[in-house]
């Protein structure tokens, strides 16, 4: 692709992820991981977008604390199995207002989006699995349960 094009797709993903988050929201807890998902508007397309965090519990209960990546925009393509089925997914490093940054998760294809919002649909609970490869390049699958529970819902509303 040309420069042109990865040029314009790394200021558009600077974009904030969370600007027009729609009421759904849902998190799937495995050992010190959390995956956390929502619906977003970006570019004029809703998408589901899923943000991983390192999970940590102290005195006062259960803290998320943001994964680290060092650069804004775009990373690569990584795997992630959505209900026994490989999809693509983009990996975006963001920003938050507080200066933290953090991966998220969307699917790179329309046809993966599609299956995405078809498992939220037509089933209660949606099994992603994802081998997370930590800065020691030691790796970890992640298994994580996702609640579809008001889905449809925002899903809908636009």
């Amino acid at each position: 692709m040309s420069k042109f094009f990865w040029l314009a797709w790394a200021c558009a993903a600077m974009l904030p992820v969370h600007a027009n988050a729609l009421e759904w929201n849902s998190s799937g807890i495995d050992g010190h991981y959390v995956l956390s998902s929502l619906i977003d508007e970006q570019r004029g397309q809703q998408r589901v977008f899923f943000s991983l965090y390192k999970a940590k519990y102290n005195n006062n209960g259960f803290e998320r604390f943001l994964s680290q990546c060092n650069k804004n925009g775009f990373d690569k393509i990584v795997l992630m199995t959505i209900n026994g089925q490989k999809v693509e997914m983009d990996k975006i490093c963001r920003r938050t207002e507080d200066s933290k940054n953090y991966w998220v998760y969307t699917p790179s294809t329309n046809e993966g989006l599609a299956f995405l919002i078809t498992q939220f649909k037509y089933t209660e609970t949606v099994n992603i699995q994802k081998v997370f490869v930590n800065v020691y390049n030691q790796k970890t699958e992640l298994k994580f349960n996702i609640s579809a529970q008001g889905f449809v819902q925002s899903w809908n509303k636009s």
